[in-house]
């Protein structure tokens, strides 16, 4: 879990120039910050950061945390980023520099999680370009890093994800935390290294890096009944299967199967309990069959 801070101090260690200080943002946006979402809703959300050019050469390093508020109403283990952005491959294991992956990832890019279980945050999204100059052995295989990462007009996608809405109604607030940022001070080519300069956490503007939403009172939720028919049984598999796919997927075969909206919540085929529908909600939904909704 030290991986990319030891990254960042030894890559520091071999700058030889310090130029003027540089500056960071990173923010968090969802297109469901500030609204209402029903309980099972899906919730996006994005990490973008930007650095300041003219006193460096662009981003070598990201490093954030994606965590849930301790007064949230409900807590869950926070699913993984979707993917690494084409753009960052060169921060991410085997190109770049990462975590290791888990969870059935390549790439620990994606964030790992960390926590107590059932409300485990994701920590440590990102990674590093390889600057020193050399390959290395299974990671940071490219080693000609890329020049005005996270200067464009534009700020630079880090990851992107989703989750859904808990079920439990309440404010819910998501942040960034413990950001890590390292910019490229004179881009060289191999086999010299490329110096780096971390930027100071008073120079990382965070303040963006915020979401908040409301889930509201929606159809009470009953593990297993894909259908919405108030029971648990062979007629939910094809839906079940469905959802194992997202919420547009079970919405798409519910909507083919009967003509309309599902009337229940997606949250019905989280049958672990744990606010993600995914392969371990399979044995709960085998063993549910047979049973009713309350």
């Amino acid at each position: 879990m030290k991986a990319l801070a030891k990254v960042a101090i030894a890559a520091l260690l071999l700058s030889a120039t310090v130029l003027a200080a540089p500056t960071a943002t990173l923010t968090l946006t969802s297109p469901q910050n500030g609204a209402s979402v029903q309980a099972g809703a899906t919730v996006s959300w994005s990490i973008f950061v930007g650095v300041s050019s003219g006193d460096n050469a662009g981003l070598a390093l990201v490093c954030v945390d994606l965590a849930q508020d301790a007064a949230n109403p409900a807590k869950f283990d926070i699913p993984y980023a979707a993917s690494v952005p084409a753009a960052m491959a060169s921060f991410s294991r085997p190109l770049g520099i990462s975590n290791p992956g888990e969870g059935g990832n390549t790439t620990g890019y994606v964030g790992v999680q960390r926590g107590a279980d059932n409300q485990k945050n994701l920590i440590q999204l990102g990674g590093a370009q390889n600057t020193f100059g050399a390959p290395g052995g299974s990671i940071g295989t490219d080693f000609t890093p890329e020049g005005g990462i996270g200067q464009g007009a534009q700020p630079q996608l880090v990851a992107s994800g989703s989750f859904a809405a808990p079920g439990t109604a309440g404010v819910y607030t998501f942040r960034l935390q413990n950001p890590l940022v390292n910019v490229i001070t004179t881009l060289n080519s191999p086999p010299a290294f490329s110096p780096v300069q971390a930027v100071a956490t008073n120079d990382i503007n965070i303040a963006g890096g915020v979401i908040s939403f409301i889930v509201t009172s929606g159809p009470a939720i009953c593990p297993g009944d894909a259908d919405c028919d108030g029971d648990v049984d062979f007629d939910d598999i094809d839906l079940f299967v469905a959802a194992l796919g997202g919420e547009s997927a079970w919405a798409a075969q519910y909507f083919a199967l009967y003509g309309t909206q599902p009337p229940c919540s997606y949250l019905n085929n989280d049958v672990d309990g744990n606010s993600s529908v995914d392969f371990d909600d399979i044995d709960p939904f085998v063993a549910a069959i047979g049973s009713f909704c309350p």
